[in-house]
């Protein structure tokens, strides 16, 4: 409490909050302000870290005084976008606040962290979970009856055990100056010599086969292969960081060039990504993979010389990319969503309203009749947003998703900018009717803005004649 007296009062703040709000069901909820506690926490406890004296230790006394303005945000999702994103800025900022230029170094102030959240959540845990079966074994063995006081003790000790204990541990733990990782050092060499890094070479070589098929047959990449390349490139460069805490380096020839190495994954990326964005536009998920690519360009550039290539740029990197497609009025993901999308013309001149989904599925029979053949679809793939059904090796049909919708639509009688879609149309909505067959889908997951737009199709079977 001596040495971190803003910590304290922010987490027994919190307690007090949650306790009322708990117990205040029918007035307006504090969710919103309790989830960004912990980011409030953490960069209330950076700046202890940063500040120790002098005048701008008032910025850190008065830190927690940030977290009152979360009750003003309106009722929302705990786990948003711009939540997920403070979220992670707040853990690089906490990172990069010792300005470690040495990567061993900075990885070891990652490891302590790491240490001490789960030494501090494993005696949370514990100690909660404790408490309910001491108070149930008391009311089992005298019958007394649980009634409402069980859950009211276990919301209250959680409360008091996250909000509290979890932080007051972390504080305890986090002070001290090894890195806990010598006893860990041999078992982690085994495992990166051993299991990460074979299973890395052999992500390499799958990627490396298919980027010559596509070179070869000078095809698109799969959409989804964007996802791939980015954890490839994420773990080849973490665990090139970790080679430095091994004594026996087994993979080095690969590591150390790694920059070259996740070229072709790089080079995937963008043309998958370029692709999609070029034939659908800008969306916010979208605009976050763009800024995904561009720091991973960033990091393959700066880990190809010895002076640049540093963790610490590539955190602060981070924070500034996220920062500005998040927090900046005019560029953030969903502004420049809104002007692609509206140049496309799938935007009214109205301000967006709303998104909501809809899920459109039927438990009617399948209707078979006039087919003579029933062929199974479900674990078909349908890659850059388009259903493509195949009968063996034969493509039968192909349709992007958005028009295929609008097709359904106009065949019962709506379109995309209709305000609902009555349940009454969900099985010819589900069946498409081609020539000579059909194909029968299990499920439509759309969402609406001012149109409806398809999230994913589920195919379930294609009948033939």
């Amino acid at each position: 409490m001596r040495n971190h007296p803003a910590e304290v009062a922010l987490s027994v703040a919190a307690f007090a909050v949650a306790c009322y709000d708990y117990e205040d069901r029918e007035g307006r909820s504090w969710d919103v302000m309790l989830s960004y506690y912990p980011v409030v926490f953490l960069f209330t406890y950076t700046l202890n870290r940063l500040l120790k004296r002098g005048m701008g230790r008032w910025a850190y006394y008065l830190s927690p005084l940030l977290w009152i303005p979360f009750y003003l945000l309106p009722e929302q999702p705990l786990f948003t976008t711009t939540y997920a994103v403070s979220w992670l800025l707040i853990q690089l900022f906490y990172l990069s606040s010792g300005w470690e230029r040495d990567n061993k170094r900075f990885l070891e102030g990652g490891f302590a962290y790491l240490r001490s959240l789960f030494f501090a959540g494993g005696f949370s845990v514990v100690t909660w979970l404790l408490t309910g079966s001491i108070y149930k074994s008391i009311f089992y063995i005298f019958d007394l009856g649980y009634g409402d006081g069980f859950a009211r003790l276990m919301a209250y000790t959680g409360y008091g055990v996250f909000l509290v204990l979890f932080p007051f541990l972390f504080l305890l733990f986090n002070r001290r100056k090894e890195t806990g990782w010598e006893g860990f050092g041999k078992l982690f060499g085994i495992l990166l010599n051993y299991v990460l890094s074979p299973a890395l070479l052999v992500y390499a070589a799958i990627l490396y086969l298919y980027f010559i098929k596509i070179t070869l047959t000078w095809s698109l990449p799969k959409g989804g292969v964007a996802a791939i390349a980015i954890g490839f490139i994420i773990a080849a460069f973490l665990l090139r960081g970790c080679q430095a805490f091994v004594e026996r380096r087994m993979y080095d020839w690969f590591y150390r060039h790694a920059s070259l190495w996740t070229l072709p994954a790089l080079v995937m990326f963008w043309v998958a990504t370029a692709y999609r964005v070029a034939q659908y536009g800008f969306t916010e998920p979208r605009v976050y993979l763009v800024v995904v690519g561009l720091i991973l360009t960033a990091t393959v550039l700066l880990f190809l010389t010895r002076r640049w290539g540093r963790y610490l740029y590539v955190a602060c990197l981070t924070i500034g990319l996220f920062g500005v497609v998040t927090y900046i009025p005019g560029i953030t993901a969903k502004d420049i969503e809104r002007v692609s999308q509206k140049a496309r013309g799938n935007y009214p001149e109205r301000e967006r309203t709303e998104e909501t989904y809809i899920y459109i599925s039927s438990d009617l029979p399948v209707d078979i009749q006039g087919y003579n053949t029933l062929v199974d679809i479900r674990n078909q793939t349908h890659p850059n947003d388009t259903l493509t059904v195949y009968d063996a090796d034969t493509l039968v049909y192909r349709e992007a998703y958005d028009v295929l919708l609008e097709k359904q639509l106009e065949k019962v009688g709506l379109s995309r900018s209709s305000d609902s879609i009555p349940e009454s149309v969900y099985p010819d909505l589900l069946r498409i009717e081609l020539d000579s067959s059909a194909i029968v889908l299990e499920q439509l997951n759309l969402r609406r803005d001012s149109l409806f737009h398809v999230n994913y199709i589920e195919g379930a079977y294609y009948l033939k004649r």
